[in-house]
Parts: structure tokens; C-alpha cells; sequence
């Protein structure tokens, strides 16, 4: 049952999990497979054929393989699935298909799920130095890192992961007898023909096992497989491939808010070559085992007024980087980061100097500091833009990489926009509470008081959409370090979804809500739901950012922070609209209608002392902030084509300048 994945996963004892209610679960749509899909349609064609030597490490961030060395688009190719990879960005395989769906004829039992194919490769010959043949004394070897689950699903027992080679089989030749048709008033003769039928023979397999167990067999977190191929009749073609494929399994059926992807097994650095032998596990190669790590402390994203007005503080002190040698020797090595904003010439450089790099084999990821924990030693400028992007980009140079350059630099992009986040958009697996009645809060802390115009929300699609159930959306103060005051609850809130690259989904509460000191101590707030169904929500949850001290859950009274490490996918609005849902008319500025409520929509307007009628706009908003109407003042005003409700009317001059505001109500 994948219920016991949760043991797998963070190594958390089932009766701990057991009191806790708290559920991690597989996605069962990947958005950014299905939306890459739609978007890239790469060129492949069969009759391209490549040739030796072939090698991909995954490093390009594309989402689908690389259409120049693979026929296919079921893996999905990214730097968050991997835990401790041997260079930066892997091949997942997993139970959903190249929309990012899960397949048709996912069960529970064990199915045929992904598959990576290599294009034809020319094992006949050699083209360089000279042209020549191909012999089985050129000791040709495939060789590939593999991990299961990493940091999704652990694969079940009666899972697995298959490697094949496509072989030319002469024993099952096929004679074609020569034919004789009219075509036409003409006669055809078709000459004999024969046949040589091509099959799939597996090379080699493994079964499905946890990440903890996996690990407990030899302490290593990769493996590497180093397979020949030495079956020249078979194998020694013109149109040799290679594919990766594997068995995955669904929860039980009985269990429908938990059908959702899972069974991860992630591949990395695939080398085919001559020249080699099975015991052929170093490679001259020092990278990047790891993405590119954010420069900010506590957020991946928050506005830029945020920002600036705590800019020191919301910096990093240092960042972490994971760089390798997959050699076993030393090698005189060169880190350098550089910093530019919205594509511009870089504005801030940081230089490491030189450092001999030892083997992972014997030393791990590189320990030198100014390599591995560099100070941040600067900050984003300030300025007044609602958006502004920073890219950060790291370079290792080395003499060890001989052509091998890609996995020597990362980037990490720093977007400044309406939103506080924690999380780096990629949900690798979901999180529900499994108890009736069960609470969900997320803790943010504002740097300047703002508006809460709404919060966004990715759920995880489940196979029958079996954890559509109802909620209460809910937004509290703090009270030491705990939800205090519940400010907002509104039932009738649902797991939705947008077709969008991230999935997020906006839910909006029935007025903006401002974050100020008085009513939110330390401008502090938390986000969440309450829900009264035991069906597993199945929130994104990202396993590459730890946010854990900031989620707390309630089923039996009292809060406790999360067990799990990660960030869930929720993340609150802001915007500039200073209101605490509609505000009473005798705070602003003296703005006063009557008759207020009105039942005809018909009101007389007076505005604040001092003010001349002149050129001025009165405009009107709906309580969830939109724009309705906008047009010249007159001090006797008609609302009547406004449906019944309540709206935030606003008086400005020409220049946009605010004059006053006030509430309408009409019934």
C-alpha cells in the first residue's frame, strides 16, 4: 500500500505517522511535462543515426529529453527529483506519460510505465581516426548511475527498472516469396525479399526498493552499472539502441484521494563507448552535483517592497553549493559566481581562487569553504519596480572536463514579484492531513504592513479526482508562535486547477485583508484550510526547500509543527490596495453617501471638507479588488445597474491621487 511510502520517504516510524495524520503521496500529473509537451514539439526522425561515443548527463534544464540523442519524452529531466546525484540534473521514470498524466492502464498491479530510448547508433564502425569495424575486441561497455525514488515515491517490490538492448534476431528471419498483381492493366512483380526481425533483450534489471534501504546496502546513494555489450552478431548493427524502462504500481483502488504517481527511479551520467571494462567507474569530470541555491534567507519570491524594506536581513549570510570530482585524482579547480538583474551586464562578482579537488570516491562533495559555503557578501539593489528579476551564475573551471563543460555552471533566478513563496514551484510529491476536522496553517512574516489580495495554491491531481472535497480557506493572526485570531474562514473553497506551467490556483477571500501591526502582531500571519472530511487534500509539497518550521497542523487540539522537511505550495498575494476587507466610512477622509444602504442604487456623495468638485473620477470596486466602473464625479450618483452587495467606491483627481474613499452597500 503506498500509504507505507510515507516510512520510506523521511525514515519516520508508521506510529509516529499514525498520531500525526499528516500524508505524503506521488503527484498524478507533472505540469511541467504536460505543459512542455504542448509546447515543444521537437523534431525527432528515425533516420537520424548518431555514433560513438554517446553520453548525457541531463544537465540541460528542458524538461523533456534531449531530442538529438533520445526518440522518445516519457523521462522527465530536472535537478529536484535526485537526492545527492553525481552531477546536476537526472532522468526520472515514474507512472505517468509524456503529458504529465498518469498512464491508461495504470492498476495497482505492477504496469508497463516510461521508457527512454536512445536514437540508432552506429555500432558497425568507427569513423575516426580512421574507418573501421567494429570487433568485440574494442571492449565496448554501457555504463549509467541509477537511484530509486530520490525524492519522490519509493518503487515496490514487484516494481522495477529494466535496461534493453534492441538486437537484430536471426532466427526468427522471415522469407518473402516474390509475387505477381496487376496494377492497372499492368503486371507487378515483386522480387523475394527477406526479412530480419529486430526484438528488445534485456540486459540487465533491478527491483523496486526505498531510497533508506537502498542506501543501507553500501552507502551510496548512486550506483553505478557498467554492462557490456559484447554480443556482436546481435548487437553490432547499423541501428543499435539502448532503452531504459520501468514497472510501477498505484495505491489500492479503495483508497481514491491516493492514486496519484509515485515509484521514481532517477538516471544520470549515460556513457556508451569502446575502450572500456567493466571496472571503468571514474570519469574525468568535475561539476555541479546540485541546482543553483537561492541568495535570499527565508523566501524563493516576495515582493520587492518586502524586500526592500529589510533588504540586509532577508539576504543569506552563505550559500551551499555541491560540486564533485568523478575522477580519482586530484585536479586543480576554479569557482566563480557573478550576479546580474534582467539580463544585464553582472553587476556583482565573487572569485574563489584555485583548489585541488579530491575524488568523490574518497572525500565526498567538495569541503573547501570558499568553494562549497561562499558568503553572499552583497544585496539585490533596491529600487521601486513591482518586478525585477537577479541572475546568479556559478562557473567551475577545470582542467578535468575535456569538452564535458555543461554541468560546469549553474544558474539560480531571483524573482521579485507579488507573492511570498517558500517553495521553488516543482512539487515532487503532496501533503493532506488524513483526520476530519483537521487544520492546516503556513506561517509568513511581513517586513512592512501590506494587503492580502488572495492566496495561490497548487493540488495535486488525484486518478478519479478523489480528493475534491470542500474546505474552509483560513487566515489567522499569531499568538506566540501559534495561529491566534482567526481572521478570515469561509467554507465552500475546493481543490481546483489551472492549465498553467505552475498549476497554481487562486482562491480569493471576500475582501482584501491588511497585514498591519495591530491587528497581526509582528506581522505575522498563517494561511491554510480547515477541513471536515478525512480525504487527503493533496497540497504540491517541495522536497528541495525545507520550510517545515512554518507549518503546523491541528486534528486533536493542539498545533504541532510538520515531521516532514519541504515546502508546501501555498503561497499568499500581495498587492497595494491598504484595506482591511471594507473599511468603515468614518476612517477615510470624510467621504459620506446617503442614502447608504440604498435599495435603487441612487446616492448623494459629499466629499471631505476642502475638496473642490473640479475634474475628479469616481471609481468603484468590487470587494475581491476588481475594477467595475469608472467615470466623471457627480455629487448625486446612480449605482442601479450594480447587483446587491457590498462595493469600495474610490474619489481621485486627475493626476490618479487619492481624494477619499468609502463604502456602498447595496440591498
Amino acid at each position: 500500500m503506498k500509504r507505507l511510502f510515507l516510512i520510506m520517504v523521511l525514515m519516520i516510524s508508521w506510529s509516529a505517522i499514525a498520531t500525526a495524520q499528516e500524508v505524503i503521496t506521488g503527484l498524478q500529473v507533472n505540469p511541467l511535462v504536460k505543459n512542455k509537451s504542448r509546447q515543444v514539439k521537437a523534431v525527432r526522425t528515425e533516420t537520424q543515426v548518431l555514433t560513438l561515443p554517446f553520453f548525457d548527463d541531463f544537465y540541460r534544464p528542458s524538461v523533456l529529453p534531449d531530442p538529438m540523442l533520445w526518440s522518445d519524452s516519457d523521462a522527465f529531466i530536472s535537478d529536484d527529483y535526485a537526492v545527492n546525484p553525481p552531477t546536476v540534473g537526472v532522468a526520472t521514470l515514474d507512472a505517468i506519460n509524456n503529458l504529465g498524466r498518469l498512464y491508461e492502464n495504470a492498476s495497482q498491479f505492477a504496469f508497463r510505465a516510461d521508457q527512454l530510448t536512445s536514437l540508432p547508433i552506429r555500432l558497425d564502425s568507427l569513423f575516426s581516426p580512421v574507418p573501421r569495424r567494429i570487433t568485440t575486441a574494442d571492449s565496448l561497455y554501457l555504463s549509467f548511475y541509477y537511484q530509486p525514488q530520490g525524492n519522490g515515491n519509493s518503487p515496490a517490490a514487484g516494481d522495477s527498472l529494466v535496461l534493453e538492448f534492441l538486437a537484430v534476431d536471426e532466427t526468427i528471419t522471415t522469407i518473402i516469396p516474390p509475387d505477381t498483381s496487376i496494377v492497372g492493366g499492368v503486371e507487378i512483380i515483386t522480387p523475394a525479399d527477406t526479412i530480419v526481425l529486430e526484438g528488445w533483450r534485456k540486459a540487465w534489471s533491478t527491483p523496486g526498493i526505498s531510497l533508506r534501504d537502498f542506501y543501507a546496502e553500501d552507502s551510496t546513494w548512486f550506483r553505478q552499472v557498467v554492462v557490456p555489450v559484447s554480443d556482436s552478431a546481435r548487437f553490432y548493427t547499423d541501428g543499435f539502441r539502448f532503452r531504459f524502462r520501468n514497472y510501477a504500481s498505484l495505491a489500492s483502488s479503495i483508497l481514491p484521494d491516493w492514486q496519484s504517481n509515485g515509484d521514481q527511479w532517477n538516471i544520470d551520467y549515460v556513457y556508451l563507448n569502446i575502450g572500456r571494462n567493466r571496472f571503468d567507474t571514474l570519469h574525468r569530470d568535475v561539476a555541479f552535483a546540485g541546482k543553483a541555491p537561492r541568495m535570499l534567507r527565508n523566501f524563493t519570491s516576495m515582493p520587492y517592497n518586502q524586500y526592500r524594506a529589510n533588504f540586509i536581513k532577508e539576504m543569506a549570510d552563505t550559500i551551499h553549493l555541491k560540486i564533485t570530482n568523478l575522477d580519482g585524482d586530484d585536479y586543480n579547480a576554479s569557482y566563480r559566481f557573478e550576479v546580474s538583474r534582467d539580463n544585464q551586464a553582472p553587476f556583482r562578482f565573487y572569485n574563489a581562487g584555485n583548489y585541488f579537488i579530491p575524488p568523490y570516491v574518497t572525500s565526498g562533495y567538495v569541503n573547501n569553504p570558499p568553494f562549497s559555503s561562499p558568503e553572499v557578501g552583497f544585496q539585490f539593489p533596491v529600487g521601486d519596480q513591482e518586478r525585477v528579476f537577479f541572475t546568479t551564475t556559478h562557473i567551475i573551471n577545470t582542467e578535468a572536463s575535456l569538452g564535458r563543460t555543461e554541468n560546469d555552471t549553474i544558474r539560480n533566478v531571483q524573482l521579485f514579484a507579488n507573492y511570498l513563496s517558500y517553495d521553488d514551484g516543482t512539487a515532487e510529491v503532496g501533503y493532506g492531513l488524513s483526520a476530519p476536522a483537521s487544520q492546516l496553517a503556513y506561517r509568513f512574516k511581513l517586513n512592512t504592513p501590506d494587503s492580502l489580495l488572495a492566496v495561490q495554491m497548487y493540488f495535486n491531481q488525484t486518478l478519479t479526482g478523489g480528493n475534491i472535497s470542500k474546505f474552509y480557506l483560513n487566515i489567522w493572526n499569531d499568538y506566540f508562535g501559534e495561529p491566534g485570531e482567526l481572521i478570515y474562514s469561509k467554507f465552500g473553497y475546493e481543490p481546483a486547477y489551472e492549465d498553467s506551467l505552475n498549476q497554481f490556483f487562486t482562491y480569493r477571500p471576500d475582501s482584501v485583508i491588511y497585514i498591519e501591526a495591530e491587528k497581526f502582531p509582528n506581522l505575522i500571519f498563517y494561511v491554510g484550510w480547515e477541513q471536515l472530511s478525512s480525504d487527503n487534500l493533496n497540497v504540491g509539497f517541495d522536497m528541495n526547500n525545507d520550510a517545515s518550521s512554518n507549518i503546523l497542523y491541528r486534528t486533536y487540539g493542539t498545533w504541532s509543527n510538520s515531521l516532514f522537511k519541504g515546502a508546501l505550495m501555498i503561497r499568499p498575494v500581495l498587492g497595494k490596495m491598504k484595506v482591511v476587507g471594507i473599511p468603515s466610512q468614518e476612517s477615510l477622509a470624510g467621504l459620506r453617501m446617503f442614502p447608504n444602504p440604498t435599495a435603487d442604487g441612487k446616492v448623494r456623495i459629499e466629499l471631505p471638507e476642502g475638496v473642490e468638485a473640479g475634474e475628479l473620477t469616481t471609481i468603484v470596486y468590487s470587494i475581491s479588488g476588481g475594477k467595475l466602473l469608472e467615470k466623471p464625479f457627480s455629487s448625486d450618483e446612480d449605482f442601479g445597474t450594480l447587483s446587491q452587495g457590498i462595493y469600495l467606491l474610490q474619489i481621485a483627481r486627475r493626476d490618479g491621487s487619492l481624494v477619499a474613499r468609502g463604502k456602498l452597500i447595496l440591498h
